[in-house]
């Protein structure tokens, strides 16, 4: 944007206000006035900055608390005015006028903090003994920082005045954390020289921000990235431990540092204990290395020690902590004094233009009409010469010869990234690429080595003006190939999408004479680095904030958890963990990517992209089930025994973390079950087909439902017959067909799960594919999309990991009235709960399930898929429509009155454990 649109668009904000809900018209008379100031903007690309700012949809958050220890206080203290609320009036200002904030994130975000703190405690009050523990859920590089920053905020309004913020276990991140809550809450570089040297003055962030003189608070931390806590630090701070100001610690979860600040900490107390200070201790990246990971009867881990030795000195302690992967936290024991955070847990949404999992894999809970992904995913499959699976430290490295071809196409979409985005105005911007292909840092080293070779060779001919790179670098922007999409094809796809054309208004066509000119001085901000701690590199965005760095990052770890790659663009990732929690952070490109979403790339493997349909299903699933709990008045126990008992559990619990049992148990109650992914040999293909024959064979007469058929009162020796005979991929560990009927036959005795209903479901108008089975019904088969980012040829991957086609289905046997009960109820619970409303004529299927659908009366539900949508380009098995179909199914499980789960000792999942257990032990990193 120029300097002209970017004031035009100030002043429109200023001239609306802070309204959350802005009309086209309100839009309207904004520009009609300001154009008037600036008659050289364009009108219509100032409306487009303003309907992209404004129409931002923030969901409602959702809040599990323990009922029990609930005290409000925060409505009571506002009325009485205890807090002029500086430190949060300047954040929101800093939002608004320097970050650009959408009102509605802005908006919720003071809700959102308003409720946390009113689940802590009034700090102000002194001579009571308190403790509190939450959790924050959000998603990976969605703002959770900014959140936490607004916390600072209020909590020191309110009267904290001891905060400690732990921030992962690497100084860099350390650093960065130290960094923003410097610009968000401090005001002023904690670097003094760095500030003077390039500022000619200490303040930064919200210190720029007039009228603030009196938000003063201290640090006994810097951001450098040595700058962690000592004992030598508190001795030549300038202050002492009592000033009446609030006072902050960025911490790394290291065992020294903790077991230093911890001991410092002793030397504060009287009788064991402080009671001069409110503390509040926030962590960061909450489920990783926070958690005790020994057994029940021996000591915890060092730093999950540390952290609590730290709030039991205070007579008055809060723990929040905040992460994107929760289920090892839900894992800790209900313990008093261990980390559970029995007063609530918070499940953050991320606003629509937030680019998450769901938007690149497709991974929604809720089966909708919309196929629409980011088509930003290139398949690797070349890579085995460079950086073979399994390869170990001392192994013989690669050369530039055994660069694959995926890589250098990798690196140049990045150059081209950063030309379109000089192109688009953007040329003082960060851009980053991530290179995350091995855990060892010899390696990255190595590698990093490799990639500047092949960049300087690229920059060098750019710089020559060569005709035949030129060339090649035109065809990244232009030509499309079988592996690859041009990033004119992809800049269409997304301005011709319903789902994505509104997320960003500066996608834009280029042509080639456009973009050349950009290329030369795109290359000379382009730095190679390798970022761990053997290196001595550093990533210097701070440093280079007036005018932007380009970075191609290759890490490992210390890529993987917190930091956040400013401007990150392109992804090269090729590790291997299976771990949910690993892999769901190893995602930096989730983000918000404003003015070049477009531009975007992401090259991983088969494997990989198949690990985080799984996990990322997981992970939306258990916010369905968040989303349920909260609305029916759960507490943070009733959801940890939930998500203990999640399937889900069984492709993606570390299970280190979950040390307190050596079994896994599992339910399905109130789960909707779907084989979302099928065998494409031919004799699997052929053998579901025929035992699916055989099976409504034995069923009798049907019952007509529109085109699809209907059978009830079936027992549940017949159901389990069929299940065990079905063939699926071994991939698709979450559905174990077996361990189903196990647990089917095992609530049979308590009278559940006996008298089954089953519905043949059958395309209605269309069908390419038709199929007659024995007992004379015809059916049309569905088209469920090949997931094509995926090219096992094995595997027929479904895409949005979805056999369901219309939530309704899940319906087709129930009662009309009790469906207009549990719509009623629906509504009732979402208006009470979230003050919205429920917008579908139908009720929510995860409650029908839950408290509505008869408790002996699950659904078995066939659907007949037209077998052509599962081809694989270049696959040896190529199907017709005329072939015979696949089939997938799905279960509806009704609720139970019972906790009954089914038991996994841990070694079923060893694998997993194993493979986590391999990288923590086969890797030269060191923590520091």
């Amino acid at each position: 944007m120029n300097e002209s649109l970017i004031k035009a668009l100030d002043m429109c904000r200023v001239y609306i206000g802070a309204k959350r809900n802005v009309t086209d018209e309100d839009i309207e008379s904004a520009i009609s006035k300001i154009l008037l100031l600036f008659p050289e903007v364009d009108k219509a690309s100032l409306k487009d900055e303003l309907l992209a700012l404004y129409n931002v949809k923030v969901e409602a958050f959702q809040i599990l608390e323990g009922k029990d220890r609930r005290v409000p206080w925060l409505k009571a203290f506002r009325a009485a005015k205890k807090s002029q609320w500086k430190f949060w009036t300047r954040y929101s200002k800093y939002l608004k006028e320097s970050k650009r904030f959408a009102p509605n994130v802005i908006a919720q975000l003071d809700e959102l903090t308003d409720k946390i703190l009113d689940k802590l405690f009034n700090p102000q009050i002194e001579d009571i003994v308190i403790d509190k523990k939450g959790l924050v859920v959000g998603q990976v590089q969605s703002g959770k920082t900014a959140n936490y920053t607004g916390l600072v905020c209020k909590a020191a309004d309110a009267g904290f005045n001891l905060i400690i913020v732990l921030a992962g276990i690497h100084n860099n991140l350390r650093s960065q954390t130290q960094t923003r809550l410097d610009e968000g809450f401090l005001g002023f570089d904690t670097q003094n020289t760095r500030a003077f040297t390039q500022n000619q003055t200490t303040k930064i962030g919200v210190g720029l921000i007039p009228g603030f003189d009196d938000a003063i608070a201290h640090s006994y931390t810097t951001s450098l990235e040595t700058g962690d806590f000592t004992r030598k630090a508190t001795n030549t701070a300038g202050f002492n431990f009592n000033v009446p100001q609030p006072i902050i610690l960025v911490v790394k979860k290291n065992s020294t540092v903790l077991k230093n600040l911890r001991n410092w900490l002793r030397t504060h107390t009287i009788n064991g204990k402080i009671v001069s200070k409110a503390m509040l201790l926030i962590d960061d990246e909450a489920d990783n290395a926070s958690i005790n990971t020994n057994r029940i009867d021996e000591d915890p881990t060092t730093i999950n020690g540390y952290i609590r030795d730290i709030i039991n000195l205070f007579n008055r302690s809060a723990y929040v902590g905040y992460t994107a992967t929760p289920f090892a936290n839900i894992f800790i024991p209900l313990d008093d004094n261990d980390l559970f955070p029995r007063d609530f847990i918070i499940n953050l949404p991320a606003p629509d233009n937030y680019i998450g999992p769901e938007k690149v894999f497709g991974t929604s809970v809720v089966p909708d009409e919309n196929d629409e992904l980011l088509p930003i995913v290139n398949t690797i499959t070349d890579c085995d010469n460079f950086v073979p699976s399994g390869h170990k430290k001392d192994d013989k490295k690669p050369t530039i010869a055994d660069m694959p071809e995926s890589l250098k196409t990798a690196i140049k979409c990045f150059i081209m990234t950063c030309a379109i985005r000089a192109a688009r105005g953007q040329d003082k911007k960060h851009n980053s690429m991530l290179i995350h292909v091995t855990r060892f840092q010899v390696w990255q080293n190595h590698i990093k080595d490799i990639v500047e070779q092949q960049f300087r060779y690229y920059k060098s001919e750019i710089e020559a003006d060569d005709p035949d790179i030129m060339e090649q670098f035109r065809e990244i922007l232009e030509d499309d190939t079988p592996n690859y999409k041009s990033f004119t094809t992809v800049s269409k796809e997304i301005l011709g999408s319903k789902s994505f054309s509104k997320i960003d208004t500066q996608v834009k066509i280029h042509t080639w004479e456009e973009i050349r000119p950009f290329l030369y001085p795109a290359v000379q901000k382009i730095e190679v680095k390798s970022i761990n701690g053997s290196s001595g590199d550093t990533l210097t965005y701070y440093d280079n904030e007036k005018e932007g760095i380009s970075v191609i990052a290759i890490g490992g770890d210390k890529l993987s958890r917190g930091l956040t790659l400013e401007g990150l663009s392109v992804s090269y990732f090729l590790r291997a963990s299976k771990m949910y929690d690993t892999l769901m952070q190893m995602g930096r490109w989730f983000g918000y990517r404003p003015g070049y979403v477009d531009l975007c790339r992401l090259f991983t493997s088969n494997e990989l992209n198949e690990w985080y349909r799984h996990i990322t299903l997981a992970n939306e699933e258990l916010r369905e089930e968040f989303k349920y709990l909260a609305e029916s008045g759960g507490t943070p126990e009733n959801y940890a025994l939930k998500v203990r008992s999640h399937p889900g559990q069984l492709q993606i619990t570390s299970v280190s973390k979950m040390r307190y049992t050596n079994e896994i148990k599992v339910s399905w109650a109130g789960r909707l079950i779907e084989t979302y992914q099928l065998s494409r040999f031919k004799k699997d293909v052929h053998s579901n087909l025929i035992e699916t024959d055989k099976f409504l064979c034995k069923l009798g007469t049907s019952k007509q439902v529109g085109k699809n058929y209907l059978w009830t009162n079936i027992s549940s020796e017949i159901i389990c017959d069929y299940l065990m005979q079905f063939r699926l991929p071994k991939s698709l560990i979450k559905v174990p067909l077996d361990r189903i009927c196990e647990y089917i036959k095992d609530l049979n005795p308590m009278g559940e799960l006996t008298s089954w209903s089953v519905a043949l479901m059958s395309k209605s108008e269309g069908a390419e594919s038709i199929h007659a089975f024995s007992n004379e019904i015809k059916v049309g088969c569905f088209i469920r999309n090949r997931a094509k980012d995926v090219v096992d040829p094995n595997t027929y991957y479904i895409r949005k990991n979805h056999i369901v086609g219309n939530q309704c289905d899940e319906f087709i046997d129930l009662d009309k009235d009790l469906l207009s009960e549990a719509l009623e109820e629906t509504k009732r619970r979402k208006k009470e709960k979230t003050g919205e409303e429920w917008n579908k004529d139908y009720p929510s299927p995860e409650l029908v399930r839950k408290e509505y659908r008869p408790k002996q009366t699950p659904l078995l539900i066939i659907y007949p898929l037209n077998p052509e949508c599962s081809n694989v380009k270049g696959a040896q098995i190529e199907y017709k429509a005329e072939d015979d179909p696949f089939i997938g199914l799905a279960i509806s499980f009704p609720g139970s009155n019972t906790d009954h789960a089914v038991s996994y000792i841990v070694n079923q999942v060893g694998d997993f454990a194993e493979t986590e257990d391999m990288f923590d032990e086969n890797n030269d990193n060191t923590y520091e």
